[in-house]
């Protein structure tokens, strides 16, 4: 139960405006395509290797870039686009979390992505406005929401070719009985490339190539089922790529004594929990090591910046360490021996590895790619940079949703971008949301 009555106000209201809500709800709109590369850095862009992106970038609407959520990774900032809140109210600070709360450690799976309940993604509130939604790989679409599905969904299968993907997402836009107005397609490079080989090598290189022929390709697959008049389509990423060698790891376990906390998530933003009657120590350990290190950071609860919208009570601290850029911290150890063992490479000293979660703001290696075009949006046009949360807005204005839940972002940040830009229908913005929904009784 909420603390803060006027939010508490305003999600009855949408609540009850939601129970009402039927299949049969009058004129389909035009169609959402939302299109993710995880771990598309901006910057890729610049690269002279991406011809037909470029083009559509001048086409339609884009934006120098995008700011996304920290941490700037996959899960928090996906569930972020998808939802319009910040990763402390949605509740997925990181990929995989310690849950206080609880005591349970999680990874993907429904716990994760379910810790408030109030939060509801932009594909389930369509289907609770009496339309359908396709969710392709999108990570945590697999789950319900307010106890509803979407009506087409993909779980993560790697091994899935991506002109299968594309063909399955036209099969969902076209179909007779249950079209989808609106679909998430997730691509899981040049992420998972990156990581093992670096954001500055071949491999690469070789990836934002294939993507760009893949923006194509989805282009003229909507040209072929006769859907470029009616469908919007929205290219973005969740976050960017740095470049790291093992002579820039910090091994954070030689700053404390041992067996006195425990580690959860991956670099640059790790999770430590202290045994019971071992926090102070453990923190002032840690803060020594920061100072005499130099390169990270060390955070209490009350320490997290709050331009990060990040602290939740039981998703993050109760100590938080965060590496500088182009540092890492002792799991990639681990994960260097993972892709050994698992892609059959081998790594020289000077390897650099590609890690991304470092801070959202003032480094351009992190920031996001946008950029739209369709029946909807204005043509040769260059928004300002906008948050990622903003997207919320922009997916409900499409979609002709009324009376949309509370969230972090806003509309007018992102308006221009359509042909149509009236705020009639824009979310409302609550500055306090990120304290009521997580406030607990």
């Amino acid at each position: 139960m909420l603390n803060f009555t006027g939010v508490s106000i305003a999600i009855v209201l949408w609540c009850a405006v939601t129970g009402s809500a039927a299949r049969n709800v009058g004129r389909q709109e035009n169609s959402l395509l939302v299109i993710s590369y995880d771990a598309f850095r901006n910057e890729y862009l610049q690269r002279n290797i991406t011809s037909y992106m470029n083009s559509f970038q001048q086409q339609g609407v884009s934006a120098p870039y995008m700011k996304n959520v920290f941490p700037t990774k996959t899960f928090p900032n996906h569930h972020s686009i998808a939802t319009g809140v910040f990763p402390g109210v949605h509740g997925v600070t990181a990929n995989s979390v310690y849950d206080r709360v609880s005591g349970k450690y999680l990874n993907y799976g429904f716990p994760l992505f379910h810790h408030n309940e109030q939060v509801v993604p932009i594909y389930t509130l369509n289907e609770l406005r009496g339309k359908y939604s396709g969710c392709m790989m999108w990570p945590g679409s697999d789950f319900p929401y307010s106890g509803r599905n979407c009506t087409h969904v993909q779980v993560y299968n790697k091994s899935m070719a991506w002109s299968e993907r594309v063909d399955i997402v036209m099969n969902w836009l076209t179909d007779k009985e249950k079209p989808a107005s609106l679909v998430m397609m997730y691509i899981e490079e040049p992420d998972t490339d990156g990581h093992i080989y670096g954001p500055d090598s071949d491999v690469i290189r070789a990836l934002i190539i294939k993507l760009d022929n893949l923006t194509k390709i989805i282009q003229e697959k909507l040209k072929e089922n006769s859907l470029s008049d009616r469908v919007n389509v929205i290219h973005l990423s969740d976050h960017g790529m740095e470049g790291v060698t093992s002579k820039n790891v910090i091994d954070l376990r030689k700053f404390v004594n041992n067996g006195t906390c425990d580690f959860y998530g991956t670099s640059p933003a790790l999770q430590i929990v202290p045994k019971p009657g071992q926090f102070d120590d453990v923190y002032q350990r840690l803060r020594r090591g920061a100072e005499s290190n130099g390169h990270f950071k060390v955070y209490n609860d009350t320490e997290l910046l709050e331009r990060w919208h990040f602290k939740n009570p039981a998703r993050s601290g109760p100590i938080t360490a965060v590496a500088d850029p182009v540092y890492a911290f002792q799991d990639l150890y681990d994960s260097a021996a993972w892709y050994t063992a698992n892609y059959n490479v081998t790594f020289t000293p000077d390897h650099v590895y590609g890690i991304h979660g470092y801070d959202n703001q003032g480094l351009p290696s992190m920031y996001s790619m946008f950029m739209a075009k369709g029946p909807d949006f204005q043509e040769h046009k260059v928004l300002e940079p906008f948050d990622s949360v903003d997207l919320y807005d922009l997916f409900v204005k499409i979609l002709n949703i009324s009376n949309p839940p509370v969230t972090n972002g806003t509309l007018a940040h992102v308006a221009e971008a359509l042909k149509t830009s009236s705020l009639s229908n824009s979310t409302r913005k609550n500055p306090k949301v990120s304290a009521a929904i997580v406030a607990r009784s």
